[in-house]
């Protein structure tokens, strides 16, 4: 080891252990003669000019930091560097070689052996019975993973640096489940809430996701009777729509807005054929001015809606009232958002002319025009008539999840695939991409 002074050392040296649960952790146990902040720097054995970085172990002199986002079968080398006031040091060069990753996990296969175009990282989900959720690293590679019980329906990284976990068991929806829990990296739940156990039971779908005060917003099925007698249907029939729900972390319901107190059922003139899943609401997102973002994939349209007073403020699609080319109009979407580049873009699945497409706009609420900034399209084997996402990563290429093939696609800005990837059945609901796994600031 070396140090510029002798004010703090290593009391024991570096001890590496392979996590008893996981073959993709490392635990890295050391002392110090003094309290101090440590991390661990780590690189794949002959490849030093890419390295990687455990978050910040702080001050103390027992040290036990955990290493995550690591390949199956891989030989790393790894130093401690530990710094306080008076001084930096840092151990000497070790290694450790980690465990095979268990093929039956995940069956990931790339097309061809040189991955291109990835970013940052891939989290998606396998929704088998006792299902798992996983990262997939910019090399193309399994890096992380979490088991979760019963079926994981949907994935997604928070700002905590947490993944909320929606699942349920085989009796429920395609996308829907009764329990949310939120993992960290290191398999710790942070929060974990059965809606089938509140005092009104609820079953969430599609999307849940944390708003800027911590609150839990979900998506979840409303059910409300109608007189239906007049279109052949019966007097007191059940239309499924779409509530969205804010709760605490307790379960408890802080506001809730349902789709049936803004648009009639009766006015659908095919209501009884879709009245077991009328509207089909399919994503969530908060908009950066603090309202939320809903997509209807069954109207074709997007609706913004006040997070307040729970006031449509505009319609996106076909028939609403934000004025917009032809060409922007999309057909059973999923994944509206706002990207990285602060425009709207949603994953057109293009159910009307069978073409699946990626469109962005810039809108003009003011004015209720909009104007379509980008349009990529799919090539035509990879068509997706359901589910699936598409999300702007750091290096202006897309990540497409096209779940009807169990694809995994990078497409460069043009439309040229770069990377495909096939993930094996049962297929993902979504991909996400995830730029970075934790603060780095720590690290020169």
């Amino acid at each position: 080891m070396s140090c510029n002074t002798d004010t703090v050392h290593f009391e024991t040296l570096p001890i590496v252990q392979q996590d008893s649960a996981n073959e993709l952790r490392m635990h890295i146990d050391f002392n110090l003669s003094d309290s101090a902040k440590a991390y661990v720097t780590y690189w794949v054995k002959g490849k030093s000019d890419k390295k990687y970085y455990s978050p910040l172990s702080h001050s103390t002199k027992n040290h036990h930091v955990t290493l995550v986002a690591l390949k199956g079968k891989t030989t790393y080398e790894y130093q401690v560097m530990v710094r306080n006031d008076q001084s930096e040091i840092e151990s000497q060069v070790q290694s450790f070689t980690t465990k095979k990753f268990p093929i039956n996990v995940l069956h990931l296969r790339w097309e061809d052996e040189q991955v291109r175009g990835l970013d940052g990282y891939i989290l998606s989900q396998r929704r088998m019975v006792n299902g798992i959720i996983y990262l997939i690293d910019e090399d193309g590679d399994v890096v992380w993973y979490q088991s979760v019980p019963k079926q994981p329906k949907l994935s997604h990284w928070t700002d905590q640096n947490t993944i909320l976990v929606l699942y349920g068991a085989a009796k429920h929806r395609n996308s829907s489940g009764d329990q949310i829990v939120a993992y960290d990296l290191w398999s710790n739940k942070h929060m974990h809430l059965d809606l089938s156990a509140l005092n009104e039971p609820l079953e969430a779908h599609h999307e849940v996701r944390y708003d800027d005060a911590g609150n839990l917003l979900a998506l979840v099925y409303d059910f409300k009777a109608f007189d239906l007698s007049a279109k052949g249907g019966d007097n007191n029939q059940l239309v499924m729509g779409d509530k969205i729900v804010k709760m605490d972390s307790t379960g408890q319901v802080l506001w809730a807005w349902s789709v049936f107190d803004h648009t009639d059922p009766l006015a659908d003139s095919s209501i009884v054929e879709t009245a077991d899943d009328w509207s089909h609401a399919n994503s969530l997102f908060i908009d950066p001015d603090g309202n939320y973002l809903i997509s209807f994939r069954n109207f074709n349209q997007v609706w913004k809606v006040d997070a307040n007073s729970g006031a449509v403020i505009w319609k996106l699609g076909e028939g609403g009232n934000i004025s917009i080319d032809e060409s922007g109009y999309f057909y059973g979407q999923h994944a509206f958002h706002v990207n990285t580049e602060g425009h709207y873009q949603v994953f057109d699945n293009g159910r009307k002319e069978r073409k699946t497409r990626v469109v962005t706009y810039q809108l003009n609420e003011t004015n209720e025009k909009g104007v379509v900034e980008e349009i990529i399209e799919l090539p035509e084997e990879l068509y997706c008539d359901k589910m699936g996402s598409a999300y702007l990563m750091n290096n202006d290429n897309y990540l497409f999840c096209a779940p009807r093939t169990n694809s995994l696609v990078v497409l460069s800005p043009d439309g040229q695939v770069l990377s495909r990837a096939r993930v094996g059945i049962p297929d993902p609901y979504r991909a996400e991409y995830v730029p970075q796994l934790y603060d780095l600031s720590h690290v020169k």
